[in-house]
């Protein structure tokens, strides 16, 4: 459930401050505390360059191909995508990104309906053919649209039902945990429906865009991706979107004590 009464918003506020009196005398290490189920998290925190640091401690980074822009976000840094193949994030696929089971949460703030199938964080290399696991922007809905692939298809595919097509921020996720997928927005489960066998594919996971070279990009900002190999409860995901993904992993690398001031100013 949310976080919610006076007790708990002032625990957590006493929990961030001791986290800055601590970073402030040179306290926790700036390594994530990762839980063995989590393989990416992108926090888009570097403000600057052509690489997007995996935190997670898994070696994901992502490339910038084109060029996405760094603007400020819902929790510090963010990436603005310009809506099309000029600009997105290449991740290059391993062993622990090839999925049966999964998570995947982001913070996103679309400008506009486009037309066009938006891209959010997508695990295929061209349509249907090898597709593992997306989220996007429905084409003609402007909802979130989420899919694992099943017998090499495009076989499970759910939509939401809020339009996030705003230019607001919306807390995305989507879940699978081999018998029921599940979507979340701004951490309320929207649909849920059964699916069986899955399909993974060794392709690169794009951020932005659908797969490499696709015009079908977003158009807005992405902020705070965690991809996980199992399904995560609707708890967690509300403690993802309330606290924020640093938070909850004890980032805090070097220069970053602005944003976790940020974290706490957020908690009502």
């Amino acid at each position: 459930m949310r976080i919610t009464g006076t007790k708990s918003i002032y625990s957590i506020k006493c929990l961030f401050i001791t986290v800055v009196v601590l970073v402030l005398l040179g306290g926790p290490s700036t390594e994530a505390e990762v839980d063995e189920n989590t393989v990416a998290v992108w926090l888009f925190d570097e403000g600057a360059g052509d690489v997007v640091k995996d935190v997670s401690g898994n070696g994901h980074d992502g490339e910038f191909a084109g060029k996405p822009k760094w603007v400020k976000a819902e929790f510090g840094g963010g990436l603005e995508f310009p809506g099309d193949d000029s600009g997105y994030v290449v991740v290059k696929s391993t062993k622990k990104l090839e999925l049966e089971t999964l998570s995947i949460e982001a913070w996103v703030k679309v400008e506009e309906s486009t037309g066009k199938w938006q891209g959010i964080v997508c695990k295929q290399q061209a349509g249907c053919g090898n597709r593992n696991y997306g989220i996007w922007v429905h084409v003609d809905q402007s909802v979130l649209h989420s899919e694992i692939g099943a017998n090499g298809a495009c076989g499970f595919t759910i939509d939401a039902t809020t339009d996030i097509t705003d230019n607001k921020w919306h807390h995305l996720a989507f879940t699978f945990d081999g018998k029921m997928g599940r979507a979340y927005v701004d951490g309320e489960l929207e649909i849920e429906a059964p699916n069986g066998t899955t399909f993974q594919s060794a392709d690169p996971i794009t951020l932005g865009v659908p797969n490499l070279n696709n015009a079908n990009g977003l158009k807005g900002i992405i902020d705070e991706i965690r991809i996980s190999n199992v399904a995560r409860t609707e708890a967690e995901i509300q403690e993802a979107m309330d606290v924020g993904l640093a938070a909850i992993l004890n980032v805090e690398p070097g220069g970053k004590l602005a944003t976790r001031w940020g974290y706490l100013k957020r908690v009502p």
